[in-house]
């Protein structure tokens, strides 16, 4: 029976690897601690996460792929509405760059979203920078992700109720459409809630 179990759960991997691509397998670890505002004045901290299932994605404005991730984790996220499960961004840009890049009155942030045929996010997003003149390049602005060991665009995390990192992913699965990669990662979350 144990025997069963272990092949359970490998498949399972082998699956998720082949959705998401790069898949970290690892021990439970507990997320780093960190703390900041999200562009829209929310409190990010331990408390933020407690008894809630997380989706951390790690994007930066301009990358292709965190563009393309960004309409289907709108989706994720309005799916799992008034669940335990929640969305946050987190970006190496300071809440002037995220403000004005999600804002739809913008012309310069509209331009961006345009280019790379996206959408506002719809979720919380974390910036690392402040506004004192760093950007993206500068180390001050990889205080959070550097944490979590991100290196690569976009990079996603799961974090469960007790604080702990479930499973961590490198890029975006790209997919015939959207809406299969879209019902891929609600049968993943759905996993987690259970």
């Amino acid at each position: 029976m144990k025997t069963i179990l272990i092949y359970k759960r490998l498949i399972y991997f082998v699956f998720l690897s082949m959705i998401f691509g790069s898949v970290n397998a690892q021990s439970v670890f507990k997320m780093p601690v960190f703390y900041g505002k999200t562009i829209d004045n929310k409190t990010i901290d331990s408390t933020y996460f407690k008894n809630k299932i997380t989706f951390i994605s790690f994007f930066y404005i301009g990358c292709g792929p965190c563009m393309k991730e960004i309409p289907v984790l709108n989706k994720l996220n309005d799916h799992f509405k008034g669940t335990k499960f929640q969305l946050l961004a987190i970006a190496p840009h300071t809440p002037s760059q995220l403000i004005l890049f999600n804002s739809i009155d913008s012309v310069s942030g509209n331009a961006t979203a345009k280019r790379y045929r996206t959408e506002s996010i719809r979720y919380p997003i974390l910036p690392e920078c402040q506004e004192d003149g760093s950007t993206g390049m500068s180390p001050k602005c990889y205080t959070i992700s550097s944490k979590f060991g991100v290196n690569s665009y976009p990079t996603s995390v799961i974090i469960n109720e007790k604080n702990e990192i479930l499973m961590t992913t490198e890029g975006f699965p790209m997919r015939q459409n959207d809406e299969e990669t879209l019902q891929e990662m609600i049968k993943m979350i759905e996993g987690y809630l259970k």
